[in-house]
């Protein structure tokens, strides 16, 4: 599959199935490969996991109910993968034979799906990817077909968060039920850590403020914690936008409020040298002083960042344990939240008790207290511009309802553009910008995972989910090193991130995650991707990995392993697709020379797309801020070269990579941005 599995904005969803019945029976027939009923004794199987197939939670239909939603181009491509697997010539490419998947023994539909998984050819690993990563998710986080709970969470010993408080919205959007055209000084496009504080700021300024976001409006009362349920509520694409290759997944929220409302509440200022690398290389003034360091001063306050609340569940204890061991920096995280107390461990899905102070509670509510206006589930196609200045922009608000569309003109002389490294360029690139930084410059942080087997329960779902980090790799003389930090690791997370090689062995792997401990490896990317646009106008974003990030990454992973070792770990496994994994002898293993046998294994299985699960959840970049054109895409001042009235303030602006969960950057920008924008107005 060529493109991601989930699409950005409302399309025509065809009434009739997409999927034949064929189709669907061979989807079937894929899915319970996957995840089959395994012949094992109810005795030994107390909870029926192991002998529930993947048709017993209806997970064909939910991945075709997911890829419904999808454009016709990828539809048609995922019709294609599947032929692929019913003709005989896909048989002989994947097992040596000419027979189609639905003629094969159950063993092998097993191997070709394996072969699949590993073959040389890309686009082979990439459809592989695309159904077992919707496959796993489903299997484990969605329902069962009745409603009820998943019924294989007790084997995990996984619970769910408590119902949500019933707490009123006490932000009103703007209702649209048909064509309209509003007016404002300014519009500001996005809500989360950029747009929220501009949006704040021109408020208490008097100005007349539009916000627009492309996402709902959810708060407390909605917020569940439950993956399959929040995840297309409150991300990006679903929670499944992705690289152009599915190479990397890519988090970032999609709703009012935005990135504050699902990150992890990790509240770092960036290192000195990076803004001082800000100030050298792209002429800027005012980063690396005082004058910044107000501006960080000013959100901190705002948001609440402290390090009171920053105590450790068992995942996070992990890096302090076996940094101690080891000798390593470690420290402890600053973050937006206060009195959590460990009791729940779904930040990523929205807090349920007000304790994250995401600008849904505090900048967002003081605009709308200071008369800005809503509008939400809405999506700004471009910005108009007459005469090289700004006035307004052009979008289209759907009915979450009914999915009823309406255009929604606003004109104002400001527009504010705070959607995002990803969306931000994709609107200007829509809107006739012409820069050749425009779209370029993309920095994610790339992420792999390294995951601990430990005696004792981790539950990494349950408490703060980053409160320790250790930075022994993060300040080399270059700047540009990795950090480690920890993941929490729900069901349906770890379902699709773990490999799988078989059926028995995904389930048995699965058995152990109350003892799993996922530890990050982030790195600070000097390669940048690329952000362009479809036929549909819509981003598509390519991230190649540079050297140096391959470098990093492989680095973190091998000082990952020895991490967990010293922390007490007895078992190691990586990402890769091909199940990749040490026991650790009861006695010194960081000294056991089966160590580097397996270090040296790591190594071997690299890095290629698809060979091994990235992530990334901080996208930096795309609208380069510098000086002059010849650098970037905005001036010193925000504004956009060669368009008056027209400004960017997200994370899309940073000239490179943070190194740092970029959060409270960002925050900091936009309350620098809002000075400059005040100023003009």
């Amino acid at each position: 599959m060529a493109k991601t599995l989930a699409h950005p904005t409302p399309v025509a969803v065809e009434t009739k199935p997409w999927l034949s019945a064929a189709d669907m029976r061979l989807l079937e027939a894929i899915c319970d490969t996957l995840i089959p009923a395994l012949e094992v004794t109810p005795e030994s199987d107390p909870h029926g996991m192991l002998r529930r197939p993947a048709s017993a939670m209806q997970v064909a239909r939910g991945i075709a109910e997911t890829l419904a939603a999808e454009d016709a181009e990828t539809r048609a491509e995922f019709r294609q993968l599947l032929g692929i697997l019913r003709n005989p010539a896909g048989g002989l490419l994947l097992i040596g034979r000419p027979q189609g998947f639905m003629r094969m023994t159950p063993e092998l539909r097993e191997r070709a799906l394996r072969n699949m998984a590993n073959s040389s050819v890309a686009k082979l690993r990439q459809g592989f990817q695309a159904i077992k990563r919707l496959a796993m998710f489903v299997f484990y986080s969605a329902p069962a077909p009745d409603g009820s709970d998943n019924p294989n969470w007790p084997a995990l010993d996984f619970a769910p968060p408590p119902a949500p408080p019933s707490v009123p919205k006490p932000i009103q959007p703007l209702q649209v039920a048909g064509d309209v055209t509003l007016e404002a000084d300014a519009v500001v496009v996005g809500s989360g850590a950029g747009g929220g504080v501009v949006a704040a700021e021109l408020a208490a300024a008097g100005k007349a403020v539009i916000v627009i976001e492309k996402g709902g409006y959810y708060n407390e009362a909605d917020f569940t914690g439950r993956e399959a349920e929040m995840m297309p509520k409150v991300y990006l694409k679903r929670g499944l936008q992705t690289t152009r290759d599915l190479s990397m997944a890519i988090l970032a929220g999609s709703c009012l409020g935005g990135g504050t409302v699902v990150n992890w509440s990790t509240s770092f200022r960036a290192p000195e040298n990076v803004l001082q690398e800000w100030e050298r290389d792209f002429g800027l003034k005012g980063f690396a002083g005082a004058d910044f360091a107000a501006h960080y001063s000013a959100v901190e306050a705002r948001v609440g960042v402290n390090t009171d609340d920053s105590s450790p569940n068992a995942n996070n204890a992990v890096i302090e344990r076996g940094a101690e061991k080891l000798g390593w920096h470690w420290g402890v995280i600053p973050r937006n939240a206060n009195h959590c107390e460990q009791r729940c461990g779904a930040c990523g899905y929205g807090c349920p008790y007000s304790r994250k102070q995401s600008t849904l509670l505090t900048y967002l509510q003081d605009a709308a207290n200071n008369g800005a206006r809503f509008l939400v589930n809405t999506s700004v196609e471009r910005v108009l511009l007459e005469n090289g200045a700004v006035t307004g922009v052009l979008a289209t608000a759907t009915d979450a309802a009914t999915g009823a569309a309406h255009r929604v003109t606003v004109r104002a002389k400001t527009v504010v553009i705070a959607a995002g490294a990803l969306h931000s360029p994709a609107i200007l690139l829509r809107s006739g910008i012409s820069n050749p930084h425009l779209g370029r410059n993309l920095h994610l942080h790339p992420v792999v995972a390294v995951t601990g087997y430990y005696e004792e329960p981790i539950r990494a779902w349950t408490g703060s989910l980053q409160t320790r980090y250790s930075d022994q790799f993060g300040r080399p003389p270059d700047g540009y090193g990795f950090k480690f930090e920890v993941a929490p690791g729900h069901p349906g997370l770890m379902g699709l991130s773990l490999p799988w090689e078989s059926g028995r062995q995904h389930k048995e792997e699965m058995l152990h995650l109350p003892h799993a401990a996922p530890v990050i490896v982030l790195v600070r990317d000097k390669n940048g991707g690329r952000v362009t646009l479809d036929k549909h106008g819509e981003p598509v974003i390519d991230y190649p990995l540079g050297d140096h990030e391959r470098k990093q990454l492989m680095q973190g992973m091998l000082e990952g392993v020895k991490l967990h070792l010293a922390a007490g770990a007895t078992r190691v496994g990586t990402l890769h697709t091909r199940p990749t994994v040490f026991d650790a002898p009861p006695t010194h293993p960081l000294d056991a020379p089966e160590l580097q046998t397996f270090l040296h294994e790591v190594e071997t299985r690299g890095l290629e797309p698809n060979r091994i699960l990235l992530f990334s959840a901080h996208q930096m970049g795309t609208c380069r801020m510098a000086a002059d054109p010849r650098r970037g895409v905005i001036g010193d001042d925000h504004q956009v070269f060669g368009a008056r009235g027209l400004y960017v303030a997200d994370g899309s602006v940073f000239p490179t990579a943070s190194g740092v969960n970029p959060m409270l950057t960002i925050l900091a920008i936009a309350h620098r941005a809002a000075q400059s924008i005040k100023a003009a107005m």
